[in-house]
């Protein structure tokens, strides 16, 4: 029973790092929700230009990893840049199709970040915005709160915390157990064997 205990205490790292994420997810989460600055700063934002020669409205499912799936829908613009190239360019959903049909054909100024998939912050068509990086910033605002509020949800974070006491408490009994089987080992005398006089 005792070495059944130990080698259960010896995946308590497991807990430990399951607990240490899920605890962590939720303080930064709050951090990003209570931040000053929501998606990417605009001084890292990229300026580009191009006519738009089509679009596209997306539904991505992704599965995840605990059951069930997320899915998620936004717009893709192909640009056509003035060196020839093509870019896809990807709309916030929560923009509106209202807002992206007439930008079909239409040569429009954008500002991106190119490390989330080309998102865009801006679009004007003839110097007028129709996409706001006012509206965008807001819409990032709305996703971190709600990813805050899962993260924080009560019941995620019991099971973080439990998880957490889990690892902390089956590491503490694996290192008990391996003082206390060193010290019986310690403990063992061999007697020596006294040799018959003839």
């Amino acid at each position: 029973m005792r070495d059944w205990f130990y080698q259960l205490t010896g995946k308590a790292w497991i807990a430990l790092l399951f607990g240490v994420g899920i605890l962590g997810w939720a303080a930064y989460a709050q951090f990003k929700a209570g931040a000053d600055t929501h998606g990417t700063a605009v001084e890292d934002l990229v300026a580009k230009s191009g006519t738009i020669v089509s679009g596209s409205e997306i539904t991505e499912t992704t599965k995840r990893r605990r059951g069930g799936t997320t899915t998620r829908h936004y717009f893709v613009l192909d640009a056509k840049l003035a060196d020839g190239s093509t870019e896809k360019w990807r709309v916030d959903h929560a923009i509106g199709r209202s807002k992206v049909e007439p930008l079909i054909d239409e040569a429009i100024e954008v500002r991106i970040d190119p490390s989330d998939n080309n998102l865009v912050y801006e679009a004007k068509l003839k110097g007028q915005p129709v996409v706001a990086l006012a509206d965008v910033q807001k819409i990032m605002e709305n996703k971190d709160k709600v990813a805050a509020s899962m993260a924080t949800d009560k019941t995620t974070l019991i099971v973080g915390a439990v998880a957490l006491l889990l690892g902390i408490g089956g590491l503490f009994a694996r290192r008990r157990m391996a003082s206390g089987h060193a010290a019986e080992q310690a403990a063992v005398v061999q007697t020596p064997t006294i040799g018959e006089k003839v």
